[in-house]
C-alpha cells in the first residue's frame, strides 16, 4: 500500500473532528516541525500546504467568529511564506480570504493590530493594490470604530491615503472612508505632510506608470512576467540587462494587451539602473 504523503496527512489531521480546531492546530504544527525538510524549497512548498489546509479548516468551523485570531495568524505565515517563495502571484487569493474575514466587520481590534501590519508588509510587494487598500482602510475603520488613538496606525494611514490618490478607482469601498474617519486620518498628519502626499503619493522608492495602479494591471501582469521569464531563461543577467527586459516587457504589453507602459528608467530619469 502506497504511503500517505505530506498532503494527505495534513489533510487527515484537519478533517478529523474527533479533535478541536485549536488541538488540530497543534497536530498539524507538530507534525509540520518533526517531518521539516532540508530543502529549503520543498520546506516552504509544505509551509503552503499546511497554512493553506489549516486556513480552510478554521473557515469552515468559523461561523460564530471564535478563531479570528488564529485564523488571521495563519494568514500572517501564509503571506511571509509566498514571500519567501516570491511568489507574488498568490497573494491575491490570500488576500481575498483575508477581505473574506475583515468584511464582516466584527473581528475585534486586538486580532488585526499585530497581524494585518505583516500581512501588508507582505503584499505590499505585491501588484495587488487595490486588495491592499481596501485591508488597509478596513483595518483603519476597526481602529477608528474601537477608539484606537489613530496615531498608533500612522504609517498605515499614510500608505492608505497614497494608494487613494493613486489608483484608478477607489467608489467600491468609498462608504468606509466616511467623513468622521477623514477628520480623524487627516488629524495625524500635519498640513505639510498632507501636501507632499498630494505631491509624490508613490508608495514606492522608485516613481510607478500610473497604469500599474490598475484593475488590468493586476489581472495580467504575472502572466506577462511569467512570458518574460520564458523569453530570457537562458540569457546572462550582466549590466545592462535590465534595458533588454523592460524593452520586451513594454512590447509584449502594447501588443498583447494594448497596453501603453513606461520603464522604470522612463519615470525616474534621474536614477542611474544598470
Amino acid at each position: 500500500m502506497k504511503r500517505p504523503g505530506y498532503k494527505e496527512i495534513i489533510e487527515k489531521t484537519t478533517r478529523n473532528t474527533s479533535l478541536s480546531v485549536d488541538e488540530r492546530i497543534d497536530e498539524v504544527f507538530y507534525i509540520r516541525q518533526e517531518t521539516a525538510p532540508d530543502d529549503e524549497k520543498e520546506r516552504l512548498e509544505r509551509d503552503v500546504t499546511a497554512f493553506t489546509a489549516l486556513i480552510e479548516m478554521v473557515f469552515g468551523e468559523n461561523a460564530d467568529h471564535a478563531h479570528d485570531l488564529s485564523l488571521m495568524q495563519l494568514f500572517v505565515l501564509l503571506f511571509e511564506t509566498y514571500e519567501e517563495q516570491n511568489d507574488f502571484r498568490k497573494m491575491g487569493d490570500a488576500a481575498l480570504g483575508v477581505l473574506r474575514l475583515m468584511r464582516d466587520e466584527v473581528t475585534p481590534w486586538a486580532n488585526y493590530e499585530q497581524t494585518v501590519p505583516r500581512i501588508v508588509d507582505a503584499l505590499r510587494h505585491s501588484a495587488y493594490h487595490h486588495y491592499l487598500y481596501e485591508i488597509l482602510l478596513r483595518f483603519l475603520k476597526t481602529a477608528f470604530r474601537e477608539g484606537v488613538e489613530m496615531l498608533s496606525v500612522k504609517r498605515q494611514a499614510e500608505e492608505m491615503l497614497k494608494l487613494r490618490m493613486l489608483l484608478d478607482e477607489t467608489d467600491w469601498v468609498d462608504h468606509l472612508f466616511d467623513k468622521p474617519m477623514q477628520r480623524a486620518v487627516a488629524g495625524v498628519f500635519s498640513s505639510d505632510e498632507l501636501l507632499r502626499f498630494i505631491l509624490h503619493p508613490d508608495t514606492h522608492h522608485l516613481r510607478r506608470d500610473p497604469v500599474e495602479y490598475t484593475w488590468m494591471w493586476e489581472d495580467i501582469c504575472y502572466d506577462v512576467e511569467d512570458e518574460l521569464e520564458r523569453r530570457f531563461a537562458n540569457a546572462p543577467r550582466h549590466m545592462g540587462f535590465c534595458f533588454r527586459y523592460w524593452s520586451a516587457k513594454r512590447e509584449l504589453l502594447k501588443e498583447k494587451y494594448g497596453i501603453e507602459w513606461r520603464s522604470p528608467s522612463q519615470m525616474n530619469p534621474r536614477v542611474m539602473f544598470d
